[in-house]
């Protein structure tokens, strides 16, 4: 799977990337293990942070979060909870398919 990160008039350090790369990988991994690709977007505005995640993970199945905190990591916490259950729903819609 394909992780980009980009950061928006913002950079993102190795320990921040290493961490998205981490977190991301294992829960997409955990739900669809044939992913293609996933974009993670850090912004600042004023004073916070803003992180918008957006995930290809198939044919018709995409997944998009967004979170803004205090800190990036913590929008990061909060965008990957919003993608991660989308995965999640989206995982079970097609197991429980009849």
């Amino acid at each position: 799977m394909k992780i980009s990160i980009t950061g928006h008039q913002t950079d993102v350090s190795e320990a921040l990337r290493h961490h998205v790369e981490q977190a991301l990988g294992s829960a997409i991994d955990k739900y669809f293990a044939d992913s293609k690709s996933a974009h993670v977007t850090f912004s600042r505005e004023a004073l916070s942070h803003r992180v918008h995640i957006s995930v290809h993970v198939g044919h018709d199945i995409n997944a998009e979060g967004q979170g803004d905190a205090q800190t990036a990591s913590a929008a990061f916490g909060e965008a990957m909870e919003h993608v991660a259950k989308q995965l999640r729903r989206n995982k079970r819609k097609l197991r429980e398919h009849h």
